[in-house]
């Protein structure tokens, strides 16, 4: 019963520090002026609405400075569209404040990897594998239905649904932007979520060393 408990309260603990460095790295990079730079390059097409591609780098540059809490003007946007660029810059304020108020789990997970249940840790870790790895196979295997979930859990209104025949935003971050975003955010998100795991395997191979030593 106690490696049970023990199991299930690390892998809450590992779930924790994903939406941790999750929150922490969404927001990095949506406050990433030369990355929005470089996807609007690579895959946006606003020709047809008159957005020439030479403005690309001015309204990314503009974008980091509203997401950093700047007061930007956006000629090249509708009403609708800055009323959902206000509903991002205030999930990324949410998403601040989550992985600050979330920062006292980092001792947390340390006290848990010095734990001597070596085996219930692997299990909790287990756990919290089958998670993530049932998360990933479904955004993998159907990234829009994924996509649409998000938007649906993380606002409350439909000013996401934009109309690429008029929407100068949707046309600037098409869905193969966020397709590449996701694989850069996972390339981001799955080291940093490896750190305690990875730390438990070293604190125990030393300390395997050091019981044979004896």
């Amino acid at each position: 019963m106690r490696r049970a408990v023990y199991a299930l309260s690390t892998a809450l603990c590992l779930v924790l520090w994903l939406v941790l460095v999750t929150c922490a790295a969404v927001t990095r990079m949506g406050r990433d002026g030369q990355l929005y730079a470089r996807c609007f390059h690579a895959f946006a097409d606003t020709a047809r609405l008159g957005v020439p591609e030479s403005a690309y780098d001015e309204i990314a540059m503009s974008l980091q400075e509203y997401f950093s809490g700047g007061d930007v003007a956006f000629p090249v946007f509708n009403a609708r569209e800055m009323t959902h660029l206000s509903d991002i810059r205030d999930l990324f304020r949410l998403f601040d404040r989550a992985w600050l108020l979330l920062m006292p789990l980092a001792p947390l997970v340390c006290w848990l990897i010095k734990r001597p249940d070596v085996r219930g840790f692997w299990l909790g870790l287990g756990l919290s594998t089958l998670l993530l790895g049932a998360l990933a196979a479904y955004i993998a295997l159907d990234f829009e239905s994924a996509f649409i979930l998000m938007h649906r859990l993380l606002f409350t209104n439909d000013l996401w649904l934009l109309n690429p025949n008029t929407d100068v935003l949707i046309c600037l971050m098409p869905e193969p932007m966020f397709t590449f975003l996701a694989g850069r955010l996972a390339l981001i998100v799955l080291p940093l979520w490896l750190l305690p795991p990875t730390a438990a395997a070293a604190a125990g191979i030393l300390r395997a060393g050091a019981r044979r030593e004896k």
